[in-house]
């Protein structure tokens, strides 16, 4: 292809009206020995024919084009940021994921006003906390809630936790039977009373997440300290077949309500109140409050049971 178009330039081309020798006269040529195909092939000698530049080649144009490419790509991505397939709007994302144990520490405040064995370790509270809050969504029986919180915490031991479970749950397990376990030093406590200090907390945690509602007892409130400021569930059974929560929170957040086959939710950008109102609400069968504060914390999830 180059040697073609150096073809094209150097041959002489046809005029349709030849130069007189008049015209030529005095004129000289600049070029004595003028450039012939051989000298283009022998110029040319190693360069691909196909080829419009050589491989060394590298013009001015296209680097001009090749920056001016890399500039118009910067643009449109700047203005037009691409997107995750789940995406609908650019988001922004932390720069690391916490694991479920940093994000319980965000409620180790309330944690350690609740009543937990003496010497009990913090590391111990905030991993039963995570597990009392999965099981809450599961079930609402006090010894099963109890079995399955703590057996992560000790496997292999399915007869001792049943065992020690029936006893945590009475109504009268705040015994001086069960207050003298509680003075225990849980480090070195054996298995079983590590056992039994472990449920006693876990205990005090389904408490603080519970919120059962009756005839009797038509409102039930708790309240949970935050770094924001107190946080105030209200469960409030208005009639037989209404319920309300009011959620009082001191900072942005938001509330979902969660049954068999209810969903509501709530959210506000500043402190104040969220109210949700559930028609018919089915009885004995337990609903799962989840609570957020900002985008960092993790939410706090309380169950909620109508009583006949």
């Amino acid at each position: 292809m180059k040697a073609i178009l150096l073809k094209l330039l150097f041959e002489a081309v046809p005029a349709e009206n030849p130069p007189s020798e008049e015209d030529n006269l005095g004129f000289q040529d600049p070029w004595p020995h003028p450039l012939t195909i051989d000298d283009v092939s022998a110029y040319s000698h190693g360069a691909d024919p196909n080829a419009v530049f050589d491989p060394g080649d590298h013009p001015v144009v296209q680097t001009q084009f090749e920056a001016l490419l890399k500039r118009r790509l910067s643009q449109d991505i700047a203005q037009h940021p691409p997107l995750f397939p789940w995406e609908q709007a650019l988001q922004d994302y932390p720069d690391h994921l916490r694991s479920e144990a940093d994000l319980t520490t965000l409620w180790l405040d309330h944690l350690r006003t609740l009543e937990v064995p003496a010497n009990f370790p913090e590391e111990v509270l905030t991993e039963l906390f995570g597990h009392c809050q999965r099981v809450a969504r599961q079930t609402a029986q006090l010894g099963r809630q109890l079995v399955e919180a703590v057996e992560d915490l000790f496997p292999n031991q399915p007869q001792t936790l049943v065992y020690v479970a029936g006893l945590v749950a009475r109504p009268n397990a705040r015994s001086a039977t069960t207050e003298a376990i509680s003075s225990l030093d849980y480090t070195t406590a054996s298995t079983q009373q590590q056992i039994a200090l472990t449920m006693l907390a876990a205990r005090s945690i389904f408490e603080a997440l519970s919120l059962v509602v009756s005839p009797l007892t038509p409102s039930l409130t708790r309240t949970w300290t935050t770094t924001d400021g107190p946080l105030s569930v209200t469960a409030s059974r208005l009639t037989d077949t209404l319920l309300e929560i009011r959620a009082e929170l001191p900072a942005a957040g938001a509330v979902t309500l969660t049954g068999l086959s209810d969903t509501l939710h709530a959210d506000r950008s500043s402190p104040g109140d969220l109210i949700l109102q559930l028609t018919h609400p089915h009885p004995q069968t337990p609903y799962v409050l989840e609570v957020s504060l900002g985008q960092e914390m993790s939410p706090l999830r309380f169950q909620i049971v109508v009583e006949a």
